[in-house]
């Protein structure tokens, strides 16, 4: 567990941070209707929240994002330079599941300061990765990491250790999750679908930012496991049957298409008729363009703040080539 006052206190300067640089919800309160006032000396568009009236200007105003139907958020282990090399960051990207753009990415670098239940803590013994031919058992074999942690949000995914004197601190993954779910849900406090990979601390966290939504029992949440060997392959998905796995014995459907293999669970509620179209292609996607660029690909020698810019600015790149796509 952590301590709820010292998460508090890193969220609110987390949001409020994001709010200054990107103008989309006022850093006061949180409120998003907002009004632009005029320009600072510089030229810069101003804003003002029209609840509290804060006015600001934003690092790099950008205008409304179109609200998704489905929001698809898959997590990456990325290599960075710290007290040693090989080092790794956990980093959470969202995206627009239909329209293909980043809606949001965090890493769980933090340049705010952040009490000490917050930090992360490699003990030596990361959770091994899977690679069981089977998709049916690596399922199985993820629920089995999920039940030897000591706590279902404590992930052991391999050392974070930054520099003795670098500035800022490395967060516990689960907490990076609380952040980042809830900047979606002040964006998008009305989306009910989420599609994610298979970890079992992203549910709490969508759970806890969408919290009336899933009260209301008005929210889906979906763990999707893929076996791609052909991406594009049309042919439409045969469903093969039903298994249950894990502590909850959830229940997952196996889905079949050519050389493909998905497997999906509802986790709350959900429309089990829906499983056929619902997919990770859209951060699959992304991922492949990720790893042909040469700037991400150069990055483990540098900085965990670096490396955490470097997807930042990476993100806005695919956005504008996905912008130019649509209107093309």
């Amino acid at each position: 567990m952590f301590d709820e006052q010292q998460f508090r206190d890193w969220l609110s300067v987390h949001l409020s941070t994001f709010a200054t640089e990107k103008g989309h919800f006022c850093p006061v309160c949180y409120g998003t209707k907002t009004i632009c006032y005029g320009h600072n000396p510089q030229g810069s568009q101003r804003i003002q929240c029209r609840n509290c009236k804060k006015v600001w200007t934003p690092k790099q105003y950008q205008k409304e994002i179109t609200p998704p139907e489905i929001i698809e958020t898959v997590a990456l282990l990325v290599p960075f330079q710290g007290a040693s090399g090989g080092q790794k960051l956990y980093v959470l990207i969202s995206f627009d599941a239909l329209r293909g753009n980043i809606l949001h990415l965090s890493t769980n670098y933090t340049q705010h300061q952040a009490g000490e239940s917050l930090h992360y803590r490699y003990r030596g013994n990361a959770e091994p990765e899977l690679h069981e031919s089977n998709i049916v058992q690596r399922v199985d074999m993820r629920e089995a990491q999920f039940l030897r942690r000591s706590q279902f949000d404590e992930i052991q995914y391999g050392s974070a250790a930054l520099k003795r004197n670098a500035k800022g601190v490395i967060l516990r993954p689960v907490i990076t999750a609380h952040g980042h779910f809830r900047v979606l849900n002040i964006l998008f406090p009305t989306v009910k679908t989420h599609v994610i990979s298979h970890e079992c601390f992203l549910r709490g966290a969508i759970i806890t930012a969408w919290a009336d939504l899933f009260r209301q029992q008005q929210g889906e949440i979906w763990f999707i496991e893929e076996e791609i060997a052909d991406d594009t392959d049309n042919m439409p998905w045969r469903f093969q049957g039903t298994t249950y796995h894990g502590w909850w014995k959830n229940q997952w459907q196996l889905w079949v298409q050519g050389k493909n293999r998905k497997m999906v669970c509802a986790l709350t509620g959900g429309n089990n008729s829906k499983a056929e179209m619902l997919s990770l292609a859209t951060s699959r996607h992304f991922i492949d363009w990720l790893h042909k660029q040469a700037v991400f690909t150069h990055s483990a020698p540098l900085s965990a703040g670096r490396v955490t810019q470097i997807l930042l600015s990476l993100a806005q790149d695919y956005n504008n080539c996905a912008r130019r796509l649509i209107s093309d």
